[in-house]
């Protein structure tokens, strides 16, 4: 049983994690899900892609849990494709106009920016990268990496996915054996 004191603490903590308070952080907080659409569940739905990919994993079975846990596992393959091909876009945004997304036009922002030590790189991007090349391609890389890095935790859940999938399909085999 909880003290009175243990009380009163999980109390004051509750208070302090509410989520966001204002209605900018609230349409942040909103704004977060739909940025890429990586994070929307989906309904599992067929393509031919992923029937191809869901018979491999299968290997010619009939086992309706098998081809089950096979298009899951070509699910989550697809998403891992999605992911790559993602990045690529996002790093050749950045090589042809020097962002991802279009700096802020928020006052406080635009501020902010006339303030900063790299101002005009926010004003045009582009007129800060390398001329096309090696030396444009590394600084593309190097400007969509913290972007970039944040589909890391899609990619992770996709391959967990997979490769749970994948387990299911091979405890079962070794089961009908």
């Amino acid at each position: 049983m909880a003290t009175p004191a243990q009380i009163a603490a999980n109390r004051r903590n509750g208070r302090k994690s509410k989520g966001p308070i204002t209605t900018l952080g609230k349409q942040r907080s909103r704004d977060n899900a739909r940025k890429h659409g990586l994070a929307a569940t989906r309904p599992l739905e067929t393509t031919p892609e992923m029937e191809v990919l869901s018979q491999m994993f299968a290997q010619g079975s009939s086992d309706p849990l098998i081809i089950e846990h096979a298009r899951e596992a070509a699910d989550a393959e697809l998403e891992l494709a999605t992911l790559k091909m993602t990045r690529v876009a996002w790093i050749e945004r950045v090589y042809v106009f020097g962002y991802i997304e279009r700096p802020s036009r928020n006052p406080d922002d635009v501020r902010k920016m006339f303030f900063s030590p790299n101002w005009q790189e926010l004003l045009d991007p582009s007129s800060t990268m390398p001329p096309p090349g090696p030396g444009r391609l590394a600084e593309a890389i190097r400007r969509a990496l913290p972007e970039t890095a944040k589909l890391a935790r899609y990619g992770a859940r996709a391959i967990a996915r997979r490769d749970r999938a994948i387990r299911a399909i091979v405890c079962r085999t070794i089961k009908k054996s």
